[in-house]
């Protein structure tokens, strides 16, 4: 799933390369959502309202099925099923279906197992926490939907847009609204407790940390780091711009992409600034990690994908690309896989694959 688990952590424990080289590319189309792997299957959705499921060793499409409005929300894999929704509205000036779907297709075959109809668009990532797939939308509410059917089983309001992907700790939900606050429910919909934050909370995610934390930044450019239990702030931090990407967490660093261009590494104790590292253009992307090697990899609107050393900030790696990367790598199997705006899927793995 997006950030690769329900914490949303951007952890992989793949092996990569500190310079990986490029092993295959293949045009699907304009992609914001995430590209997501399982057992040698990537699957992709575009913004034209396409998905596909392509076999990487046998460098083929095995399906692809036209949904016929825009996806930017990332999907899922969940049992055999693909699950992923719709954003009707994304291209200005145009509607497509007049609807919204939350939807499941059978991975072997592409064809559609349900669709759940809502008013509001998704943006907004799902995550399954026991059978139950969580997924917010615009129209201001957290939605839980049976996997296996697609039936509605709570909706949860908030006061402001949903954009936010929800996480969970497996006893806990947690999502980020418009209205600014951070929200904690329990696995019934019921809220636990609300924290308010500076500004929106628009396509940052809330990131769980093992040590019972919570990671998230806002669109008026603040980050946060708050207690999972009660939502108390354990500390925050003021940048320059919107911080739009979620973040990604490993032992006792966290790492957030900001729209000033910057990629920041923090403390998670004590919040204090490690490193920075600037690109040419803001960072959408929401960074994720090879834990094994120690580099973090993200795209920039600057057309080009990074890698850096956790430790330092270094960049180990750049490659250019031919229109901007505000979809979030993904890590698996040893190898990186990430989309653009140009319409490329990019797979990246091992000098010697």
């Amino acid at each position: 799933m997006f950030r690769g688990n329900a914490m949303r952590t951007g952890l992989s424990s793949s092996s990569l390369p500190r310079r990986p080289s490029l092993s295959q590319i293949i045009e699907f189309g304009p992609m914001v959502a995430s590209p997501i792997y399982d057992n040698d299957i990537i699957y992709v959705a575009t913004i034209t309202g396409r998905i596909f499921a392509a076999n990487i060793s046998q460098k083929e499409v095995k399906w692809h099925s036209n949904i016929t409005s825009p996806i930017v929300s990332s999907p899922l894999f969940h049992k055999g099923m693909l699950i992923s929704a719709t954003f009707d509205s994304w291209i200005k000036d145009m509607v497509f279906l007049e609807k919204n779907l939350v939807f499941a297709l059978d991975t072997d075959r592409g064809d559609q197992l349900w669709s759940l109809e809502i008013n509001g668009d998704v943006f907004s990532s799902p995550c399954v926490v026991k059978d139950t797939i969580i997924i917010g939308a615009t129209n201001k509410n957290l939605l839980a939907i049976d996997s296996i059917n697609g039936n509605p089983i709570w909706t949860f309001e908030t006061l402001g847009e949903i954009w936010s992907s929800p996480s969970s700790n497996g006893d806990s939900l947690f999502v980020g609204s418009d209205d600014g606050f951070l929200y904690c429910l329990n696995l019934d919909g019921k809220p636990n407790w609300k924290t308010k934050l500076n500004g929106k909370i628009r396509s940052s995610s809330p990131c769980l940390s093992e040590d019972n934390l919570i990671f998230i930044g806002t669109q008026n450019g603040s980050v946060y780091c708050l207690d999972q239990s009660d939502g108390v702030i354990r500390w925050d931090k003021q940048l320059a711009k919107p911080v739009l990407s979620s973040a990604a967490v490993l032992k006792d660093k966290v790492f957030f992409g900001s729209s000033d261009n910057k990629i920041y590494c923090f403390d998670c104790d004590t919040g204090s600034k490690v490193w920075e590292f600037e690109t040419s253009d803001r960072i959408w992307s929401s960074p994720a990690i090879s834990k094994k090697d120690m580099v973090l990899f993200f795209g920039s609107l600057d057309s080009h994908i990074y890698g850096l050393d956790i430790s330092t900030g270094n960049q180990t790696w750049k490659f250019p690309t031919m229109n901007m990367i505000d979809s979030s790598p993904c890590i698996a199997d040893n190898m990186l896989f990430i989309g653009g705006r140009d319409g490329i899927l990019y797979v990246f793995g091992s000098r010697d694959g």
